[in-house]
């Protein structure tokens, strides 16, 4: 009788390992010892894919082989071994960090030798847009003024804000300010907040602009009404945004 196993594929990458190797290494445990073709058959894969795990089964200490007259023989290594391995790999990581942290101020040289260049960065979706949200508050929570700037607009408002429906709640949570334009009617004051009205016309511009700290970030919507934003990380455009925005409040009743 066969022993259902249920093993997360995140463990088997963890481990180094594909499911195709665990379902052989499985089988193997179950016939004691087989040839290529046994296991191929009992595992319902080609022998070159069940030659393939087996290999990558050896290199990893998990398989082993005995040479009949005719046919090579597989043997399953004590299941213990897999400790063994994620010990081995735990190491290996330890040691790549290590590694890293001595490159690390040398990588930083060589990316510093193209001269600055700024960071822009996609994202897409209502998992997106949250993360930019909390990048948002994040970053300005660190800055002095704890202040950042927006323009605003009804025609994508209740988009952005269903991606995050608690996020004025956490803004004013950690204190974060914010002025805010809106190109078009509509807008409330929540608290920890600034808003001036460049229009009171319905229909409003299909971008919402947040300006915070060294970066902006432009959300917008598809005609299928789905969110993306690309936020640009850096002090001048960042800069020239802020001083355009600062010289409309000013115009601004």
């Amino acid at each position: 009788m066969k022993v259902a196993f249920k093993l997360d594929s995140r463990t088997f990458e963890l481990l180094g390992l594909a499911e195709k190797d665990f379902s052989v290494y499985l089988e193997l445990l179950r016939l004691g010892s087989a040839p290529l073709r046994k296991i191929a058959e009992a595992c319902s894969l080609s022998r070159a894919t069940a030659y393939d795990a087996l290999k990558h089964l050896k290199s990893a200490g998990l398989v082993s082989y005995v040479d009949a007259k005719s046919h090579r023989y597989f043997v399953a290594e004590d299941p213990q071994k897999l400790r063994g391995l994620a010990t081995r790999r735990e190491v290996a990581i330890q040691e790549a960090r290590q590694a890293i942290d001595k490159l690390l101020p040398d990588l930083r040289s060589v990316m510093g030798q193209a001269g600055h260049r700024p960071a822009v960065r996609y994202f897409e979706g209502e998992s997106g847009v949250k993360e930019v949200l909390q990048d948002v508050l994040l970053t300005t929570s660190r800055i002095k003024s704890k202040t950042y700037r927006v323009y605003s607009s009804s025609g994508i408002r209740d988009l952005i804000f269903a991606a995050w429906p608690k996020y004025t709640a956490r803004r004013k949570a950690v204190k974060v300010h914010v002025k805010a334009i809106s190109v078009d009617a509509g807008g409330q004051i929540a608290g920890l907040d600034e808003r001036k009205w460049l229009s009171r016309a319905e229909g409003g511009a299909p971008t919402y602009i947040f300006i915070y700290a060294n970066k902006t970030a432009y959300v917008a919507a598809d005609e299928k009404e789905r969110l993306f934003c690309v936020v640009i990380d850096d002090q001048a455009i960042a800069s020239t945004q802020q001083m355009i925005f600062d010289a409309l409040w000013k115009s601004l009743e």
